[in-house]
């Protein structure tokens, strides 16, 4: 079973010791260890990734962990009222475009409502 869940302890403190503490940690999780990891944080109602880690050298596998925590992080957005994900990560651009992301400038964004549907009450 793979799981994607909060990060925890010493690795939460370290990161939000780096990014501030509003910052999330998500780390996913299977049966042989981490996969991998996406940081972020909700700046003026934009989700800005500012760490995303996919531990598979497999293409495929890569693939797989990154587009999962990035839809991870889009539900977290949704949950916390942002309107759009943003990500200026250097190496991920060929990743980000296939995903939807539009770059503006140094950033790429995506509208999070592009992978998380919202549902109205």
């Amino acid at each position: 079973m793979i799981t994607i869940l909060p990060g925890q302890g010493e690795r939460l403190s370290r990161f939000r010791g780096q990014y501030g503490e509003e910052a999330e940690l998500l780390v996913m999780r299977g049966p042989d260890g981490e996969l991998g990891c996406v940081g972020v944080r909700l700046s003026h109602s934009v989700l800005e990734i500012v760490a995303l880690e996919a531990a598979s050298s497999e293409d495929g596998e890569r693939r797989f962990a990154a587009d999962s925590l990035l839809r991870a992080a889009a539900s977290l957005a949704a949950n916390r009222g942002a309107y759009r994900l943003s990500c200026a990560l250097s190496g991920w651009e060929p990743f980000l475009f296939a995903e939807g992301f539009r770059q503006e400038g140094e950033k790429f964004v995506l509208p999070t409502e592009s992978i998380v549907k919202i549902c109205k009450d």
